[in-house]
Order: C-alpha cells, then structure tokens, then sequence
C-alpha cells in the first residue's frame, strides 16, 4: 500500500505527523498535485484554519475528493480535531486526539477493507464528535531538512497555565517526558541545532537539568517562547512572549496579570543581559471580552514607559496584534466577537505612536481584518454546513492572496454566501446558531 502525507507547513515536516509514523513504523511520501493519484492512502495533518481552505484548494486542482475509495484521506492535527465537522467534509475520516498508538491499526484497516473504524474516528454525518485521544508523550527527534535541519523534540504536552483563550491548555491534560529519555536523544544529536519544544517549556519540572543537559552536549538551542516570567532562559538575542490583553485588567481576564512595572522590568533584564541588540516579539489578542477604549490607551501608555526607558535603544520589537477568534476547548469559547471592528487603523496608530513614530525600534505588522477572521470564524463556529461555503470560494481567497485594498469586498461577499448556506453574522461572531437557547 502507497501511504502518502500532505501538510502546509513552510518546512513540509508537521511534528505530530511524523511521530506517528516513527511509533507506526511506517514510511509515507509527501504528495504533490502530480502524485497524489497514485496513492492509496493520504495522510493529511490540519494545524490551524487556513489549512481546511489550502486542502479544499488542492483537492479541487487535483480533482481528487473524498468518497472515490483511491486514495483513502485520513485528517488529523489540532485543527482537525478541534473542527472536525467541516474537515470531515474534505476527508473519508478525521482522527480526534493524538494518534501516535492508533496510526498503524487504522492503515491496516483501510488495507483490509477499504475503510476503518475506531472510537475516536469522526465522519461526515456523524451528530456526536467524541472525546479526544489522549496519549502520554515521550522523547522523539525530527529534523526538519534531511542531513541539514534543526532537530526538533518534544518535552512535554498540553500546558500548566491553562489561559483562557488558548486551547493546548484545555485540549488535553499537562504531561511531560522525563529528562532520562530526553537525556538519550540529546546523546545522538549533540553538536547540533536543536529546538526543544513544549507550549511552555520552561514550566517542565526538570527544566534546570534540561537546559544544562543541552549546554553539556553543545546542543544550539534556537527555542525563543518564553513567558514574560521566564526571559532570561533563552540564551540567543531573541525572544517571543504573549503579553495578550493589551492593558493589565484584560491581560488578568485571561489569565495573565502583569503589570506595566513587570513587563518592564522583565523585558528591560532581558535586553540588558544581551551582548547586542535585542530582539523582543510580542503577542497581543485583540477583541477580549470587554474590551474598550481605555485600553488601547493603557497600551499606549505602555509602548511611552518603554520609549522612556534607557534600554529601549538597544531594543528592536515585533508587536503583533490578533484579534479573538474563540475556540470551542476554551475558556472564551463562547465569547462574542466584531468581525469587522477596524483593528488594522488602531493598530497602526499605535505602533507607529499616531504617525510620530517611537525613539526605538518598532517592526510594523499588518493585522487580520474582516475576510481572514470571517474565515477563522466560519472554520470554527460554522460546523460542517461552513464547508458549503468554502466550496464556493474563488482559488485567491482559498490561497489567501487578494489584493489588500480588495479583502474587505471579499470579507462582504464571504459573508453573503455564509447567510446563503444559513449562516449568520451571529452565529460567526457569538457562536449561537439558529434556533439555539440564548
């Protein structure tokens, strides 16, 4: 049997999906629109929401759906199986959880008898998405260029913090691989690049021995995600933190309640303790759950202390801006959203202090306006009735490559087909469909 693989990553290697196969003792060869007919089965890993929109693009260049018996497609990945409604509408079957112990007893049953079945499988049609596979993680390496890549490895599985809008907290329990198996994998790729990884890393139990055991082994550790808390355990010139709520009251909604004196003080060390320039990217969610004004001017007020500082011109910072799209495992799954509150002005204005510009610097990003949260939203909030949508959308949009000056078109176009397939402006922005007790 001809196993094949497709992701949309940059690197075409998704971590998940190659621990599968290690565990599974499998071989499978990444597909192209010129291979994908000769294959018999199609592994396909979904790790974010436009990735449903590229897979129904491949499909349709390919011609090759769901339902044809050759090849059998089998999703999985976070967003599969955070969403498997709409995805079980592209695919023959969608596996909810970790899949690791599960991947080569499916195979089998897809050879034998041209489908398969499992307690954790969902298919189009199904009313009930069952409980996510939860399985205990243990030390593996994946490079992500043959001979010539970084080593990836996981330490440890779900998170301890469990903030309110992130769903690796809440999909499945906090688990860590012990530093005895993470010990042996460090042996084999010593003198290398590496990235160990973990939503949070630093709160591992053995992190202390971790990092000595990286430092002992001349391992390069390119890991940069730390919590505000934790900065001065990345060892490079950059880091990447989520700060979240743009002002201290809505950073303590979600579960993250520094202060203006901490964020400083914290980022202020970091930048201090670098030999060079520092380089300091930080994550902010818009459209929390009360947000007002006053906030945006809380982080204003924020971005002037910073400009203040004397560290600040040793600084180069990447603030991005994401506005709220809730997910269903959360704390803030049914929180309600503006889809087409204008993030993108207020953004600029901000990190461009009103067209002023700051006295350090500041890289400028752009932020998802109307069409791509429309997107997020009907991917999240739609249910398998979204995929009638994204049947329809024209191949820029599923690619996401409109020109700029014409997504808000799209964004009102997007939401005219939804209203035609039954679903609302509300639904999308409250997660409430038609019909549902309020």
């Amino acid at each position: 049997m001809i196993i094949g693989k497709l992701v949309f990553g940059k690197d075409g290697l998704q971590f998940g999906l190659e621990l599968c196969l290690a565990r599974a003792g499998i071989t499978a060869y990444p597909v192209t629109e010129a291979t994908v007919t000769g294959c018999d089965v199609v592994l396909v890993s979904l790790c974010w929401y436009r990735d449903v929109y590229r897979l129904e693009a491949f499909q349709r260049r390919t011609g090759v759906h769901r339902g044809t018996g050759r090849p059998y497609w089998l999703a999985g990945g976070m967003q599969a199986t955070m969403t498997p409604e709409v995805v079980a509408e592209l695919v023959d079957a969608v596996f909810v959880g970790d899949g690791e112990e599960d991947l080569a007893g499916l195979l089998q049953q897809i050879e034998e008898h041209g489908d398969c079945d499992h307690p954790c499988l969902f298919k189009s049609g199904q009313d009930k998405v069952p409980e996510p596979k939860v399985c205990t993680p243990t030390a593996h390496a994946i490079q992500t260029n043959e001979g010539h890549g970084t080593w990836r490895v996981e330490i440890a599985r779900g998170c301890k913090w469990r903030c309110a809008f992130c769903a690796l907290g809440h999909l499945k329990p906090y688990a860590e691989v012990p530093l005895g198996e993470l010990e042996l994998v460090m042996r084999r790729i010593r003198n290398k690049r590496a990235s160990f990884f973990a939503p949070e890393r630093t709160a591992h139990s053995e992190w202390a021995a971790i990092k000595a055991g990286l430092r002992r082994h001349r391992i390069q550790d390119l890991s940069m995600d730390a919590r505000l808390e934790n900065l001065q355990e990345v060892d490079g010139p950059s880091v990447a933190l989520g700060l979240e709520g743009l002002s201290e009251r809505l950073r303590r909604t979600v579960g993250k309640p520094f202060t203006d004196d901490f964020i400083l003080e914290r980022i202020g060390g970091f930048v201090d303790s670098r030999r060079r320039v520092a380089r300091v990217t930080t994550y902010f969610i818009g459209d929390l759950p009360g947000e007002e004004d006053s906030d945006w001017e809380a982080a204003w007020v924020l971005m002037h202390r910073i400009n203040e500082a004397p560290w600040s011109r040793r600084l180069a910072i990447t603030p991005c801006l994401f506005p709220l799209t809730p997910k269903r495992v959360t704390r803030l799954r049914d929180a309600t959203i503006h889809l087409f509150r204008p993030y993108e002005k207020r953004w600029m204005d901000l990190i461009t202090n009103h067209g002023k510009q700051w006295g350090f610097r500041v890289i400028h990003t752009l932020v998802n306006g109307p069409m791509e949260r429309i997107m997020d939203a009907l991917v999240e909030r739609g249910g398998a009735p979204s995929y009638r949508v994204v049947r329809c959308l024209p191949d820029i949009v599923l690619c996401g490559k409109p020109p700029v000056s014409e997504r808000l078109m799209m964004a009102r176009k997007i939401l005219a087909n939804c209203k035609a397939q039954g679903i609302s402006l509300e639904q999308l922005e409250t997660g409430r469909r038609p019909g549902a007790a309020v």
